[in-house]
């Protein structure tokens, strides 16, 4: 039997002692009574009835992007007219990990509810991915929780637990032809292209451009345009348990830091669930962000297809890569 049932049979069981009292007893007393017990559920029905046809729900996450293990919670707030509290509210919540499919729903019942006090929920910010949180099966109760209203849902919301960036050093890369460097090309001459780009330890001081340098306020070099580094692609078999899929996203987000540290732009590539390739470019903090939102936010099987099952993979368009295998055992893999 639901709550509003049970509370429906008290008040009917009351009603009907306080009819039965009135019938034995024709006083002052068993009347007033009678007329109580009476009145009781149009009043409470008209004092919570403003708020319960106004009542809207909004759900947020705070903060909206926690690493991950970090305090994140929920938010469930309610905006309703009046300035009398809401007697009870019903509800219940679907958590969802789009990226590992871990799903958990609670019910929740909120009593004394007003407008200005939002309601925290605990997140599960454990491992990687984008949390999901949707509400349905929403009532409001009258005072006396003898009627009920159904509130529509609210838009879900949506926080993405990052994975925790590894301490990992730039990667060795190789020279070759590929895309240019950050500065772009100036012609100077038959057969005198040069690059323009930061300077990095172990290049000649005579590569040293000293106007720029001067202009920028940082060392810039020059070198050929026909010895433009490659775009570094790195590859992940996007695979395994909540826990591994953590590790990997460490690694991942690590290199790519890395490469960001050093003003290499880089290439991540992956599989989806259906075996389509994903290819993000990532020049940026902005970009990889991106690609983070990316990753996170579809589902990863346990099992399912890898890189080395395609027959070649995806061309990047303005020059050679090269491709960087981000793997839990035995490290990155270049090639």
């Amino acid at each position: 039997m639901s709550a509003m049932a049970l509370r429906r049979l008290v008040y009917a069981l009351v009603l009907a002692g306080a009819l039965l009292f009135q019938i034995t007893n024709d006083n002052y007393l068993a009347h007033f009574l009678l007329a109580v017990c009476a009145a009781l559920p149009p009043l409470s029905l008209s004092i919570s009835l403003r708020g319960m046809l106004g009542c809207r729900l909004t759900l947020c996450a705070v903060p909206a992007a926690p690493a991950r293990g970090g305090d994140g919670r929920w938010q469930v707030s309610v905006d309703m007219p009046g300035l009398l509290p809401l007697a009870r509210l019903a509800l219940r919540t679907e958590e969802k990990n789009l990226l590992t499919g871990h799903t958990q729903r609670r019910r929740l019942s909120m009593s004394g509810v007003a407008g200005k006090r939002p309601a925290d929920l605990s997140a599960p910010t454990g491992h990687c991915g984008v949390l999901e949180l949707r509400a349905d099966k929403i009532r409001v109760y009258d005072y006396l929780g003898l009627f009920s209203r159904h509130v529509p849902s609210p838009p879900p919301a949506r926080m993405q637990c990052s994975p925790i960036p590894a301490d990992t050093p730039p990667p060795l890369l190789p020279e070759g032809l590929g895309l240019p460097a950050p500065y772009g090309a100036v012609r100077r001459g038959p057969g005198e292209d040069y690059d323009l780009r930061d300077y990095r330890p172990g290049d000649p001081m005579r590569a040293v451009h000293w106007k720029l340098s001067s202009k920028w306020d940082k060392l810039i070099v020059r070198e050929r345009a026909d010895a433009a580094l490659p775009l570094p692609l790195l590859t992940l078999d996007r695979l395994g348990s909540p826990g591994e899929l953590d590790r990997l996203l460490d690694k991942l987000l690590g290199l790519s830091r890395a490469l960001l540290s050093i003003q290499r732009p880089h290439a991540v590539l992956w599989l989806e669930r259906d075996g389509r390739p994903q290819l993000r470019p990532v020049s940026d903090e902005k970009e990889l962000q991106d690609c983070l939102a990316a990753l996170l936010g579809s589902p990863a099987p346990r099992t399912g297809p890898k890189l080395d099952s395609l027959p070649e993979l995806p061309q990047l368009s303005g020059g050679a890569s090269f491709r960087i295998h981000v793997a839990l055992e035995g490290g990155e893999d270049g090639g």
